[in-house]
């Protein structure tokens, strides 16, 4: 590209040089990139210009090198969301967007500063600079005082502000769930601003009577008592907290019917769970579990159980701790006689209960075992005769119970280690989707034209579509 070249290409995106400086060394399908990526930020500008609107979104693109000056004439904007981007700086006029109340600038990694006109945002309420480049906070940040919230990564932070910490509408400091054990200051300040904040929704669904209480994101470790009185509760959300145990009068909302309780650091569940008659759905997915308690198959009125944990996944593990926990079900899981969906991924699970054959009502199974070996399925299990979906992963044969759910009409068994299918499988007549992905089978046995209701097959195998077609005249998808 030539000199003049390069001149017109920075005019248009802003990118000005000078004789002086030199001449960044782009490829042309870089150059192209970031033509690309500005144009879109362009589209959207006008769209947001043409309809008035007061939040512009734009990024999601690492091509995006610079900072749109067409901004500047959206003076009625509201919130401004320039996210994942390649930027490497925000001009100072950004203070003429006066109407601002929300500023998002996450995940642009070579964002090493913020101007100091923010400060002359007076509506400013929410700041979000988590995954940047920024190593320390700017002490300006102190002087904007209708802050209320403020999302930043704390793991390149060595310090952090006081004045900032002090600001006097301050509700929220979020950290993404990262450690900020290095910066005492911040921490004890999170927990001041969470826990007044859990208090605050306590009071705010107290008055209301609202039905539904969702304390998520708020790092609390121990529940406080106020709850309790809300025994009108439908809906009980604690996701994403750091909640060690369960008070004993969890038991009491007899109108429960959904309880959240995801990415907590849950150990067990008290014996009182099992007096949570109308509970129809449980979340319990990454805590540290190993079992439940007998009581828990009091829950006759469960509709969906589920548990997911995550395995071999070194960030997850090094930021949550040790991936899979779950080891068993009780001997009463049988008695939850109202169960349609059952799903458990990357547990320690090795063999399911006498009793999970009673589970009559049964129509979705879904079990995802990381640890590939198979599980112990009992003999009661063709009893499940509801059962009309079935997903198996990482398991090294297909167990002979399939064969026995006449009534099957989705099978998924991709992403296990087996060589040939079993003959029970053309026993399923009434089958019409099929998932053979990702297995070791290279050929199609001749008995496959047995499940003449077949319309979706997924595989791998290199087969003729005139021949599959033959075989399974019903097919109406072949991948």
């Amino acid at each position: 590209m030539s000199m003049r070249m390069y001149q017109i290409y920075s005019m248009i995106t802003g990118l000005w040089i000078c004789k002086e400086k030199k001449m960044p060394k782009y490829s042309e399908k870089t150059l192209n990139n970031q033509k690309k990526a500005l144009a879109e930020a362009l589209f959207k500008i006008e769209n947001c210009r043409t309809n008035k609107s007061k939040t512009l979104i734009i990024g999601y693109n690492g091509y995006l090198t610079v900072f749109p000056e067409k901004i500047r004439e959206l003076t009625w904007l509201t919130s401004l969301l320039v996210i994942c981007t390649d930027i490497k700086e925000i001009p100072d006029w950004i203070d003429e967007l006066k109407d601002l109340k929300v500023i998002d600038f996450s995940t642009n990694q070579r964002l090493r500063k913020l101007p100091s006109s923010l400060v002359k945002l007076r509506k400013l309420k929410k700041l979000i600079i988590d995954n940047t480049g920024l190593k320390n906070l700017p002490l300006f940040l102190g002087e904007m005082h209708s802050l209320e919230y403020i999302e930043i990564g704390p793991y390149n932070l060595k310090t952090i502000p006081q004045r900032i910490l002090d600001l006097p509408r301050l509700k929220r400091i979020e950290t993404s769930g990262y450690n900020t054990s290095h910066l005492p200051l911040l921490e004890a300040k999170q927990k001041e601003l969470d826990l007044r904040e859990c208090l605050r929704r306590i009071e705010r669904c107290k008055k209301k009577k609202s039905k539904k209480l969702d304390l998520s994101f708020l790092n609390i470790g121990v529940l406080p008592d106020e709850i309790s009185s809300l025994y009108w509760l439908e809906r009980l959300i604690l996701n994403c907290n750091k909640l060690k145990k369960l008070p004993k009068w969890i038991g009491c909302f007899s109108d429960l019917t959904v309880l959240e309780l995801q990415s907590n650091e849950l150990r067990n569940l008290p014996d009182s769970i099992g007096n949570l008659s109308k509970l129809k759905e449980i979340n319990i997915d990454f805590n540290k579990l190993e079992t439940l308690p007998e009581t828990f198959g009091n829950l006759k009125s469960l509709e969906e159980f589920g548990i997911r944990e995550w395995h071999n996944h070194p960030i997850l593990e090094k930021k949550y701790g040790q991936g899979s926990w779950f080891k068993r079900l009780p001997d009463t899981f049988g008695n939850l006689t109202s169960l349609k969906v059952f799903n458990i991924e990357n547990t320690r699970i090795t063999k399911l209960p006498e009793s999970f054959g009673n589970l009559s009502e049964l129509k979705y199974l879904i079990i995802d075992n990381s640890e590939n070996q198979d599980v112990y399925f009992p003999e009661s299990m063709k009893n499940l005769q509801k059962l009309r979906k079935i997903n198996l992963n990482s398991f090294r044969k297909v167990p002979e119970f399939i064969g026995e759910i006449k009534c099957l009409t989705a099978l998924d068994i991709s992403h296990n280690r087996f060589y040939t299918l079993p003959d029970f499988i053309g026993n399923l007549k009434k089958l019409k989707e099929l998932n053979l992905h990702s297995t070791w089978i290279t050929e199609l046995p001749e008995w496959i034209g047995k499940l003449t209701n077949l319309e979706v097959l997924i595989t791998d195998i290199d087969i003729e579509y005139d021949t599959i077609i033959k075989k399974l005249p019903k097919l109406k998808k072949f991948l």
